[in-house]
């Protein structure tokens, strides 16, 4: 299959992409399509554009969720595709659960399919008679997260796991494992705290995690007083004593790789959109000129992708970390880095669409001044100073990254650029020369 963007000017291209990202003008299409009456809305809930590699559009529509899959319009399709509608621009679509990237998602989503297989592999939970499912996320091609509420005897309580649904067996046999060790590893005197495991589907790629309440990190960043204060510091104790724990992985995260990624896919965004992809371009060359003068640091196990909404606050002193999906070994100041970058990204994306913070919230500098704090302390840093700039050039690092990610949902926005130029002011009080 040919993704768009191999013989099509680019003009038609990024115009092409507009239209499959104008949930109006696809709506009609897409309920032709898969034979949904009335006139249900539509919506694009998300999107990932990589040009010349792929366009990939989720749309809800009514109660539906539908994959698109945008290719150039002579395009006619794997043999395995047919089955697939294709409507203008030349969007194939596919109505959740069914996702030819996700092989185990019919059978994860169908409640009578997924008791069965639960009844089979829980541990000492008797017959699973009756399953309630509630899609949590979904990203298509890659992963779905399903919340489960199971029943057996009339005489017990309802017990609740999360089931998650990958595109790759052996992905979710090593999220399995890790996530046992981690588990097994954790400090007992430590405030970090894991979703246990309680199955692996290898035939499925699943993996079926317990259910842990608590508050948000996220939500908890919205309450009045010190309270978003005090949620911080505890959320950077848990990012310590991550830290801290043994190496159970040994993928090695390259940032040096990465920033090379960041370059070849600003190309491709030059491409489509001159003036966003020279930028991109221009913030992953300096990075990477720039990478000599980080200070050394010894690797450590890193969560990978290090947002508020990762964090989970449980009683008065635990913090469950979720999604350790993207763990490995690399400088730990990037998960500091991320963590503040979201914040960031968090108030560029306010400003732009003009939502004025009530007057209690504190700033996303404060914010990100006391989690840096609380982790410098916890951590027991020897040089503060050498982790802070560790920390701001790898803010810069996950600034790109945000950037190309926000180009990826939505070409036309300005947050990309915003992003962009919030990654060379940091560089710039950094020191680092254009």
């Amino acid at each position: 299959m040919t993704p768009l963007g191999t013989s099509t000017p680019t003009t038609e291209r990024l115009a092409a992409v507009d239209e499959a990202l104008d949930g109006h003008r696809m709506g009609s299409r897409i309920r032709a399509a898969v034979g949904l009456p009335g006139r249900a809305g539509c919506q694009v809930l998300d999107a990932k554009y990589e040009p010349g590699v792929r366009c990939t559009v989720l749309y809800g529509v009514g109660d539906l969720l539908v994959r698109g899959d945008l290719f150039d319009q002579q395009e006619q399709g794997a043999p395995d595709d047919r089955a697939r509608p294709v409507v203008a621009p030349g969007v194939r679509l596919s109505v959740f659960p069914d996702d030819p990237d996700l092989p185990g998602l019919r059978r994860a989503a169908d409640p009578s399919a997924l008791r069965d297989a639960l009844s089979d592999v829980l541990p000492g939970g008797g017959r699973v008679l009756r399953c309630r499912l509630q899609l949590v996320r979904y990203r298509p091609g890659k992963r779905a997260t399903l919340a489960v509420e199971l029943r057996g005897r009339p005489d017990r309580a309802a017990h609740r796991v999360v089931v998650k649904s990958y595109h790759d067996g052996a992905k979710a046999a090593e999220v399995a494992a890790e996530a046992v060790l981690l588990d097994a590893t954790a400090d007992p005197a430590a405030p970090l705290r894991f979703a246990a495991v309680r199955a692996h589907l290898p035939e499925l790629s699943l993996v079926v995690q317990e259910h842990v309440a608590g508050l948000h990190l996220d939500a908890a960043l919205r309450l009045p007083g010190r309270a978003p204060d005090e949620a911080l510091r505890r959320a950077a104790a848990a990012l310590a004593a991550l830290h801290r724990q043994p190496a159970i992985s040994s993928r090695r995260r390259s940032v040096d790789a990465e920033v090379a990624r960041f370059r070849t896919r600003g190309l491709r965004v030059a491409g489509v959109a001159p003036g966003t992809g020279r930028a991109l371009v221009e913030l992953a060359e300096r990075l990477a000129r720039t990478a000599s003068q980080v200070p050394d640091a010894p690797v450590a196990l890193v969560h990978g992708d290090c947002k508020p909404s990762q964090f989970l606050l449980r009683g008065e002193r635990d913090v469950v970390l979720l999604d350790l999906d993207s763990c490995g070994l690399a400088d730990p100041a990037g998960d500091v880095a991320t963590f503040v970058a979201t914040l960031r990204q968090h108030a560029l994306r306010d400003a732009l669409a003009g939502r004025t913070p009530p007057p209690a919230a504190r700033s996303h500098a404060a914010l990100s001044e006391t989690f840096l704090r609380g982790y410098v302390e916890a951590a027991g840093a020897a040089s503060d100073g050498d982790l802070r700039r560790r920390i701001a050039w790898y803010e810069a690092v996950a600034l790109e990254r945000k950037a190309l990610r926000c180009f990826a949902r939505a070409p036309r926005s300005a947050l990309t650029q915003a992003l962009v130029r919030a990654g060379n002011a940091v560089l710039d009080r950094w020191g680092a020369a254009r």
